[in-house]
């Protein structure tokens, strides 16, 4: 029996840009341009808000792009 592993989205993205370390504005527009924020993908409401999931994001290192 495989085990069920849900996703909680509890954040907002204002409160997932500071978890990050980064600005909210920033996180809009990289949503906006490829649907993700570093692999995350946010849940869509139906306000147009986005609620995130308590993560922080991975972004690729410097040594693995090359």
């Amino acid at each position: 029996m495989q085990e069920r592993t849900e996703t909680i989205f509890n954040r907002n993205t204002e409160q997932f840009a500071a978890l990050n370390g980064i600005k909210p504005q920033s996180v809009r527009a990289q949503v906006c341009r490829i649907g993700s924020y570093f692999g995350i993908t946010p849940l869509r409401l139906a306000n147009g808000r986005l609620m995130w999931p308590d993560k922080q994001a991975q972004p690729a290192s410097q040594s693995e792009a090359a």
